[in-house]
């Protein structure tokens, strides 16, 4: 929202999901004492939402295991708990953080990858081909916010409305289960942060008119400004 609105953009904020625990609070914790006293040698964050269910704030001496994050603003929460992240990928998705991970080596590491339900399969077969002792724990799940169904009818309906975004494979999953069949005007541009999010979306039969090349908040302010011009000149909304 605030990088949009600095950019004299009139943004519309509609919390479409709603994060739902998976493991008991003593559960959380127990992992958390794990992480800290080095159970683990790596652990492998693909949300902010996983570390901060998690990761607990590192020991002033230091210890533990060695993070890694799919993008920056997962790497961001790991460091406001105290961690240092490890370089992060080409690019902001699986893949690239699979390669990333197998370069750095993994045969015979103990690795914990603490994800959301339903994730795709694909970092967790490459490490597991590569030799890694891989602990894959599924520690939340996104559902749709139904208290938001009737704010989200009311800002599709209202007259403005240039573009909508998606930042994740869920949020799309939960907007189309609280859109209900409301239809969407036919020039409303479609806005992706990533490939993976794009293919979510066309699935959903929401054909995405930009995917922003770099995979992060920033990288998809800067391809709107591209697509539409510079704001607030353009006078979208």
């Amino acid at each position: 929202m605030e990088l949009l609105r600095d950019r004299g953009a009139a943004p519309v904020s509609v919390p479409v999901m709603e994060l739902e625990p998976l493991l008991s609070p003593s559960e959380f914790q127990t992992m958390a004492e794990g992480i800290a006293r080095g159970r683990w040698q790596d652990v492998v964050f693909t949300s902010a939402n996983a570390v901060r269910l998690v990761l607990p704030e590192r020991p002033a001496l230091g210890s533990g295991a060695r993070i890694f994050a799919i993008g920056s603003g997962t790497a961001q929460a790991a460091a406001q708990l105290g961690w240092s992240v490890e370089p992060l990928p080409a690019s902001f998705i699986a893949e690239s953080l699979a390669e990333l991970l197998l370069a750095a080596g993994v045969t015979g590491r103990r690795i914990l990858l603490p994800r959301a339900e339903g994730a795709r399969q694909l970092l967790p077969e490459a490490l597991a081909q590569a030799g890694a002792e891989l602990e894959v724990v599924a520690i939340y799940r996104m559902r749709p916010d139904e208290a938001s169904r009737s704010r989200l009818k009311a800002a599709l309906a209202a007259p403005g409305l240039d573009c909508i975004i998606f930042t994740s494979g869920s949020s799309v999953e939960c907007f189309q289960a609280l859109r209900n069949g409301d239809s969407l005007g036919s020039q409303l541009l479609v806005a992706c942060i990533g490939p993976i999010t794009a293919r979510a979306a066309a699935r959903a039969g929401l054909l995405p008119g930009l995917v922003a090349e770099q995979h992060s908040l920033p990288g998809l302010v800067a391809a709107l400004e591209r697509r539409l011009g510079p704001l607030p000149e353009n006078g979208r909304s």
